[in-house]
């Protein structure tokens, strides 16, 4: 790589970043001071170890996975991660840190682009909500854990029913073949998970009433978020710790006990053998037939899943990564943290697979029934398939609740970073002097959102919680909002900022010449990539269903269409806004103005501001 002269390392910067490390210490106190650094460069990629590799990764992946056979959703989903993840990712934490701005401050570079900004706020505040509850279903298995023996390692309590059936009661005699063959039958977990922890209904319209012991645990989820808000990033660096590097532990164990289990080997198979069946036939899409061809439609969504998936499992699109950027000192090398962030966040959904898998491999073999049967597929997957695995493990309640401890803290995490940009994103967004007011009152705006959350997050915790969770999940923050936002993002960035432009700042900031490898991505590869999966995910759209196949009520579906198009909005209304309000007797003289590639924008670095 061609080195960059070493005078952007002098002598005099050298002892600038020192004075202004001693400062900017002090100064990271506080959360929502936009100058707040981190405290050294490993507190950064533990960071962004606990926000990228989180739910997305064990929880997400896995289902998803499941849902499309195994090895035919990973072809693509690999696929995704070198096209759009990867070039992405480096995009937004590279934008964050030399910019020194939040997901709303960077767009000063493109005034009309500033919707991108908003909508990346608006989808990680629905995010944040459902992400909570995930961290309080995780509670509720901790605290059931505290028992002498697991609530779910038998039937026999009082939330079973005659179609549950455990591992023990199935091999005990022939006479139990026709209820072991019975495809209603549900393991104890299963039952523990629906009638116990949700006590689900039906249906989204039969709400019941709600969850008490789980609206006081989200009560709990919220007030801790709170408190990390409040104490800032330096003094929540001590979490990070424990949540980036604990989930790695747990994960492990798991996947030696799965992978150990009888039956295993049959689970990794499903995983790891693509049926390119699935994955065949797109060119299908320009047929007339289209709308009838219910073949592409199969093929259809295992593309279009495992393109929006790898948004979740790397966490671009939200304005996180821009907000955890931003505080970075101007020379920080974000060029290999975001290359060995993407190797290991995909690794980590992969060796996530290989758990729940084996997992599902054993279940299969002890019902006696095939891998795509053993449990219902959705967002509860996991709290099927690990109790299952720690349930058969010596000292059982204890690697339940360490385990669980897992699912607990990565939603905390993406939660704090979710907030910290919607906050910030706030603060840039308004004036000057306003901003300098919200700032004096640092707790009660924290109070205020967390508050908002938390009200916003009741209706998840009712009996009929998982289905609003799934509402929110498939449109307010699903693929088409993910992938529009993350498409006017790359094109403001790549062709009105510029690529070239962006590489020489980035080679600026690490001291060396990045690859045009990603200039051809950011100009062209990801662009197209984005375009593609996205007029995949138009050309049909399938109302959302219940696991039954049943669709969800057209009210519910008319609310989701409601938080899809509400997440996008901005982004047309900025930039109409813009062309709008732009001076010149012509359109074409006022979009030229508008889309015209702006100077150097870039703000001072926090080297320079110490001066």
């Amino acid at each position: 790589m061609d080195r960059i002269p070493t005078s952007l390392q002098s002598e005099h910067e050298k002892r600038e970043n020192e004075t202004a490390n001693i400062i900017l210490e002090e100064r990271s106190e506080n959360l929502l001071d936009t100058t707040a650094s981190w405290k050294n460069q490993t507190d950064f990629i533990i960071t962004l170890i606990a926000y990228a590799i989180g739910l997305g990764n064990v929880w997400r992946f896995p289902y998803l996975c499941y849902k499309h056979g195994g090895g035919a959703f990973l072809v693509p989903y690999c696929l995704s991660w070198v096209l759009l993840a990867a070039p992405i990712f480096l995009l937004e934490v590279g934008l964050g840190q030399y910019l020194q701005r939040g997901s709303i401050g960077v767009w000063h570079i493109c005034p009309a682009f500033k919707g991108v900004g908003v909508s990346n706020v608006i989808v990680s505040c629905l995010c944040n909500i459902y992400y909570c509850v995930i961290s309080v279903w995780s509670m509720f298995y901790i605290f059931a854990s505290f028992n002498v023996t697991l609530p779910w390692e038998a039937c026999g309590h009082y939330w079973n029913d005659d179609y549950c059936l455990s591992e023990q009661s199935a091999n005990t005699s022939l006479g139990n073949k026709s209820r072991v063959e019975n495809s209603n039958t549900q393991t104890p977990v299963a039952q523990f998970w629906f009638n116990r922890v949700l006590q689900s209904t039906g249906d989204i319209e039969d709400v019941g009433s709600i969850q008490w012991e789980l609206l006081a645990l989200l009560a709990a989820v919220w007030l801790g978020t709170f408190f990390l808000l409040w104490r800032g990033i330096t003094k929540a660096r001590k979490v990070f710790y424990v949540c980036a590097i604990v989930p790695y532990v747990l994960l492990l164990i798991l996947l030696i006990r799965g992978t150990t289990l009888p039956g295993a080997l049959t689970g990794i198979k499903v995983y790891l053998t693509p049926n390119v069946s699935k994955l065949l036939d797109i060119s299908v899409i320009f047929s007339s037939s289209l709308f009838h061809n219910c073949y592409f439609c199969h093929n259809f969504y295992v593309w279009r899943d495992a393109g929006t998936q790898v948004f979740y499992s790397s966490g671009i699109g939200y304005g996180s990564l821009i907000a955890l950027g931003s505080h970075n000192k101007f020379h920080h090398n974000v060029y290999r943290d975001s290359i060995l962030m993407c190797a290991i966040n995909a690794g980590t959904s992969l060796t996530a697979g290989f758990a729940v898998f084996s997992i599902l491999g054993h279940l299969a073999e002890s019902l006696r029934k095939p891998v795509s049967e053993v449990v219902q597929s959705g967002v509860g997957l996991v709290f099927q398939v690990y109790p299952e695995a720690v349930k058969l493990m010596p000292l059982g309640p204890f690697w339940s609740r360490s385990s669980t401890v897992k699912l607990l803290l990565q939603p905390l995490l993406c939660a704090f970073s979710f907030s910290m940009c919607v906050v910030n994103g706030v603060i840039e967004g308004i004036s000057e002097g306003v901003a300098k007011v919200m700032k004096q009152r640092k707790k009660q705006i924290l109070a205020i959102v967390c508050l908002t959350k938390f009200l916003l997050g009741i209706p998840l915790v009712t009996y009929s919680g998982q289905y609003w969770l799934t509402l929110i999940d498939y449109y307010g923050a699903g693929g088409i909002p993910l992938l529009f936002i993350a498409f006017f993002e790359v094109i403001a960035i790549a062709w009105i900022f510029g690529a070239s432009r962006l590489r020489q700042a980035m080679s600026e900031m690490v001291g060396f010449r990045i690859s045009a490898y990603w200039t051809a991505c950011w100009r062209y590869l990801t662009p197209l990539w984005l375009l593609a999966l996205f007029s995949l995910v138009s050309v049909i759209i399938e109302p959302l269903k219940y696991a039954s196949g049943i669709p969800y009520p057209n009210w519910a579906q008319v609310l989701g269409i409601l938080m899809e198009t509400f997440s996008i909005l901005p982004i047309p209304v900025f930039i109409c806004w813009s062309l709008v309000t732009a001076s010149g007797p012509t359109f074409k003289e006022k979009f030229i103005q508008v889309f015209a590639t702006p100077p150097d924008h870039r703000m001072s670095s926090r080297e320079e501001q110490q001066t």
